[in-house]
């Protein structure tokens, strides 16, 4: 008697599989992707406003009055949330009080930068529409600069020194 061998067919037994491991996995790698996305976006987007508010700070310091020191460090914000790519309408919060401090005692000058930032377009279920950051940074100000305390010009007395390069009070 001669043993009869069972035939298979052409197709081998794990056919299809590819297609439904791709339809559960890839709702997932795309879900990862998007959190993801929402992370890095985060993450700068809180980098670039400690930028800002640090160089708001900054400017705010070495201005020579609390008027020139607002509008100087409200400017330099809004440079850096532009040219670091952050589209967002920034609340600039300065504190100047450090101008009030007579000259030779240490001061500061602090500036706050709060920015909205949209996550709505990335379409995740579930995410929040916006995240707010708000970070904040103090500069020192020189203790021997003398400080206006007002709208007052502190140029002259600058020019009229030739140690640091002023002529006859018409530099």
């Amino acid at each position: 008697m001669s043993k009869v061998t069972p035939v298979r067919s052409g197709r081998p037994r794990d056919a299809g599989n590819a297609v439904v491991e791709t339809a559960i996995l890839a709702p997932l790698f795309i879900t990862f992707l998007a959190g993801l996305l929402v992370v890095m976006r985060v993450t700068h987007g809180s980098a670039v406003v400690a930028q800002a508010a640090a160089d708001a700070a900054r400017q705010a310091s070495i201005a020579r009055t609390a008027h020139q020191a607002h509008a100087q460090a409200r400017t330099s914000a809004m440079h850096t949330l532009r040219d670091r790519g952050l589209h967002c309408t920034p609340t600039v919060r300065l504190d100047l009080s450090g101008f009030n401090r007579p000259a030779g005692q240490s001061a500061t000058v602090s500036a706050q930068v709060t920015c909205v930032i949209q996550l709505s377009d990335v379409g995740l279920p579930g995410m929040p529409g916006a995240r707010t950051v708000t970070k904040t940074f103090r500069s020192p100000i020189d203790p021997y600069r003398a400080r206006a305390f007002g709208f007052a010009d502190s140029e002259p007395a600058v020019a009229l020194n030739r140690s640091v390069g002023g002529r006859d009070g018409f530099s």
